[in-house]
């Protein structure tokens, strides 16, 4: 398994200042039309829009019930990564329910559906408040989160969200009461630069999809990190779908600098309009990309993808099993409530915001958001579906949580290994 030196996890704290304040996809950026292919070639056991099962608003709540709110989207291109984490979060305060509620009051996931619009979320967020609600989960996207947070500046609302990757999330900057349980777009950056170098591999050209804000921060942190590892970054190329003559500029770049890798940073949508022409030109080094790539549906659309690494929170590959036994029983979970299977791993950070809220308030005898917030903070490697999780004031996202590594091995995406790091939070 590779490890990250203490040396670079202690740069996270540096990477951040260069990623801060964006989210996985900014005011500016461009996001890729719809494209009108993927619905026949996304594998029919794979939801991209998932059934919505929590209580909405307006439903009367059961007397006494802890109100965890919920404003995340189940339309729009934040749905990608929102509403799997619901349908997880969900599953996991049914189950709670089943077993007698937390503190012995029934739990209601009290949800409002965002539709990935920035209004939504103010008065989202507001209705929540009159709700009463204990603890909010909040969208991924940091942009899109900050209408619902500047209203509830003054509450004393505990926030956690499933699966933001920013890392603003984590520094405390979003509020000191607001958590994620996304790996931090500097973690990943830093895992790449692993993967690359332990393979031997000491140049590389990096291709990013500007689509998304969240690829764009991994990759432009991975350059410092591989640095640190002696690697040299040979270029940087950009690519957006409403240019498609940027194609070209990428080819030729590979073409005369022929770096021993590429690093890809992208989204599984836009992904084949770069990655299909880059094999095609004759590109066989190994290609390594982060978790925003997690998924299998669009190994069809990349002919001959060749030797791909990725990143990813769980194995949700019906033939290649992750090696916990908690995500299985995760995914069949997410099976029987949906009908489909959950198209990556980031799915599991709904059920662990939800769990790491259970333990927090069994653990504070409580659900007062100060106490709560004090009980996350005592986190040291606790166990949960997608790797153990360490939190301290300062640090309110897993920095140093280990990610499975995804290989292809066409036409499947197949688990290799869990890649750690050293624990350099709790020094």
């Amino acid at each position: 398994m590779g490890r990250i030196s203490h040396k670079l996890v202690a740069l996270l704290v540096a990477v951040v200042l260069v990623c801060g304040g964006c989210g996985l996809f900014s005011r500016n950026a461009v996001v890729s039309p719809d494209s009108d292919t993927t619905a026949s070639t996304e594998p029919e056991e794979v939801s991209a829009a998932p059934v919505t099962v929590a209580t909405p608003d307006g439903v009367p709540l059961p007397e006494n019930a802890i109100v965890i709110g919920a404003l995340l989207a189940t339309r729009g291109f934040l749905s990608t990564y929102d509403e799997p984490a619901l349908v997880a979060a969900q599953n996991r305060v049914d189950a709670l329910n089943q077993d007698g509620g937390l503190l012995g009051r029934p739990v209601v996931l009290r949800h409002i559906d965002s539709h990935t619009e920035l209004s939504a979320m103010q008065s989202g967020a507001e209705q929540l408040l009159l709700d009463g609600m204990d603890m909010l989960l909040i969208t991924c996207d940091a942009v899109y989160a900050q209408p619902a947070l500047e209203a509830l500046q003054g509450s004393g609302t505990l926030v956690i969200s499933p699966c933001g990757t920013d890392d603003v999330w984590n520094t405390g900057e979003l509020g000191e009461r607001v958590f994620s349980l996304g790996t931090p777009v500097s973690t990943e950056a830093a895992m790449l630069a692993e993967l690359v170098t332990e393979r031997g591999l000491n140049s590389a050209v990096v291709v990013i999809d500007q689509t998304s804000t969240e690829a764009v921060a991994v990759c432009e942190g991975f350059q410092q990190f591989f640095s640190e590892r002696g690697g040299r970054t040979l270029d940087l190329l950009r690519y957006q779908p409403t240019d498609p003559g940027l194609v070209e500029p990428i080819l030729t770049g590979l073409a005369s600098l022929n770096p021993q890798a590429i690093v890809f940073c992208g989204t599984r949508l836009v992904a084949p309009e770069v990655l299909a022409p880059i094999r095609a030109a004759g590109n066989t080094q190994p290609i390594f990309s982060g978790s925003s790539m997690d998924g299998d549906y669009w190994i069809g659309r990349v002919p001959q993808v060749g030797d791909f690494t990725m990143l990813s929170y769980g194995s949700v590959y019906t033939n290649s099993a992750d090696p916990n036994p908690a995500v299985r029983d995760l995914l069949s979970s997410y099976l029987a409530t949906t009908g489909f299977r959950a198209s990556d791993g980031r799915f599991l950070t709904g059920h662990d915001a939800i769990e790491a809220y259970v333990r927090a308030v069994t653990r504070a005898g409580t659900t007062d958001p100060e106490a709560v917030t004090l009980e996350l903070e005592q986190f040291y490697q606790e166990g949960f579906a997608a790797g153990p999780v360490t939190l301290r004031s300062g640090y309110h996202a897993p920095v140093d949580r280990p990610m499975r590594v995804i290989v292809i091995q066409e036409p499947y995406a197949v688990f290799d290994r869990v890649v750690e790091f050293a624990h350099a939070t709790q020094e």
